[in-house]
């Protein structure tokens, strides 16, 4: 087992191994204070801190207060990385409310996973009760030819590696580096052909939102999903009879960074309030990740 499955297993024990833990250094503590010997009184007093440091942290802070979590997977790029160790903070939203942009940790509704199990998901706020929310897909126009986030990557990335493509209103970024028009042109044999760039966009309230933040803007529409995923009420429609989400009470819409790698509130309907687990605050692993989620 390596370092980083021993303290995600560490962090994450069931309360009744915890209380096993407890009750052996308890017994250790009893069976060696009574020696009249330095070395056990040495080793119960240890066991004694130990068993009350494990009952503070697994019975009163990790339910209330933080907790440890793990990253598993690349969606919170580029600001979470895999591996990344972070402590969620599960009191601010006992007294607040979410805030959009707020990076959170909560439990996954079943149906957004194969087996139909809960797990616990880490994903941005983008979406707040009452906003009316529309998502734009990003592409780049070719002459009369539309390239999407994939086609780009493969057509610019480096070879060998997952390159990320994010459209801006006037240029394309790949890994972070601008990639002109006429690169782009040329790049499908096309080297005078007219090229257009459409970023992919988040409409609140049919402003757009700047998302600094993301990996890439994104590959899909919203809410151009399965319609059993948004209830007809929160369907409202603009000017132009595009569809947007009225996002109602109770519910959230949440978004991974990685646009075009989450599974996230498009692909399994907004969140429900009361899954929230804790706000994420602070990377404390690896040692050279320490920092502030933002």
């Amino acid at each position: 087992m390596n370092l980083n499955s021993m303290m995600e297993s560490l962090a994450n024990l069931e309360w009744w191994k915890v209380l096993i833990i407890v009750a052996v250094l308890f017994g250790i503590r009893y069976a060696l204070i009574k020696q009249d010997n330095k070395t056990a009184k040495s080793v119960a007093e240890t066991a004694e801190s130990l068993a009350i440091a494990m009952a503070l942290v697994f019975f009163l802070i990790r339910p209330f207060i933080v907790q440890a979590f793990f990253i598993p997977s690349a969606s919170m790029h580029p600001g979470l990385l895999e591996n990344d160790h972070i402590l969620v903070n599960k009191f601010v939203y006992r007294v607040k409310e979410p805030k959009r942009g707020d990076v959170m940790v909560f439990k996954s509704p079943p149906e957004a996973s194969p087996d139909l199990v809960e797990r616990d998901f880490i994903k941005r706020v983008v979406g707040l009760p009452g906003d009316v929310v529309q998502i734009t897909q990003g592409y780049v126009l070719v002459g009369t030819e539309q390239y999407n986030h994939s086609e780009l990557r493969s057509l610019l990335g480096t070879p060998g590696r997952q390159s990320r493509v994010k459209l801006l209103d006037d240029k394309v970024l790949v890994d972070g580096k601008e990639v002109t028009k006429a690169e782009i042109a040329a790049s499908v044999g096309e080297p005078k052909a007219k090229v257009k760039i459409v970023p992919g966009k988040v409409f609140i309230d049919g402003k757009a939102y700047p998302e600094p933040y993301t990996a890439e803007d994104s590959d899909t529409i919203y809410p151009g999903l399965p319609s059993e995923l948004v209830d007809e009420h929160w369907i409202v429609v603009n000017k132009k009879g595009e569809q947007m989400v009225k996002i109602p009470e109770g519910r959230l819409l949440v978004m991974g960074d990685n646009r075009n790698d989450s599974n996230d509130s498009r692909f399994w309907g907004l969140l429900d309030r009361r899954k929230v687990l804790g706000k994420a605050m602070f990377i404390f692993w690896p040692l050279d990740r320490i920092r502030l989620v933002r």
